[in-house]
């Protein structure tokens, strides 16, 4: 359990370990409730954000088919450079990890969200499957339950976390990296 000073702002991760991509905030709900009333839940506004970086030179690929919702096969016109393990972006925030390519067939760990026209050009992303609450704090001492759900995907993750006086707390240093993120796998 992770200790924080009363209304110390801090953070939950959430990894994906590569199956969950591109998923909208407004996809998650983030509530705490104390320990001994999880009925008495606090809504945290923002649901959560995804860590995407920068790739210099992203593989890509041109659609020589159009594919339908729900599909998890892309089939792409010769010379592509897209890669097994490739995340990529199908449609304008809508992100699925490569399982396998064989020649010009592409295929998808996960089910495309929406149609993809022929034509269309499919880019590698940067995406680590790592999502991020919002910064946000607990006003009063105690320990809690910080949920995070999303039934659509059928994820329901869960971060107990400490609320102390100041002087109870763990110091903090802030230039130090944070390891807790939480897996999860479905």
């Amino acid at each position: 359990m992770r200790k924080y000073n009363v209304n110390q702002e801090f953070n939950v991760v959430v990894s994906t370990k590569a199956t969950l991509y591109g998923a909208l905030a407004g996809d998650f709900e983030v509530y705490y409730a104390p320990t001994n009333n999880l009925t008495n839940r606090t809504s945290v506004a923002g649901g959560l954000t995804e860590a995407v970086e920068t790739i210099d030179t992203p593989n890509t690929a041109t659609l020589a088919a159009s594919a339908a919702y729900g599909s998890q096969l892309l089939m792409a016109q010769s010379g592509h450079t897209i890669e097994a393990g490739d995340v990529i972006e199908y449609a304008t925030g809508k992100m699925a990890y490569v399982a396998k390519v064989v020649g010009e067939k592409i295929y998808l760990r996960t089910k495309l969200q929406t149609g993809v026209a022929s034509g269309a050009t499919i880019t590698q992303v940067g995406n680590t499957g790592l999502y991020n609450t919002v910064d946000f704090s607990i006003p009063s001492i105690g320990e809690y339950l910080v949920t995070i759900e999303a039934p659509e995907y059928g994820i329901m993750v869960e971060s107990r976390v400490g609320i102390v006086e100041e002087s109870e707390a763990t110091p903090i240093d802030g230039d130090a990296p944070i390891y807790s993120e939480i897996a999860v796998a479905y």
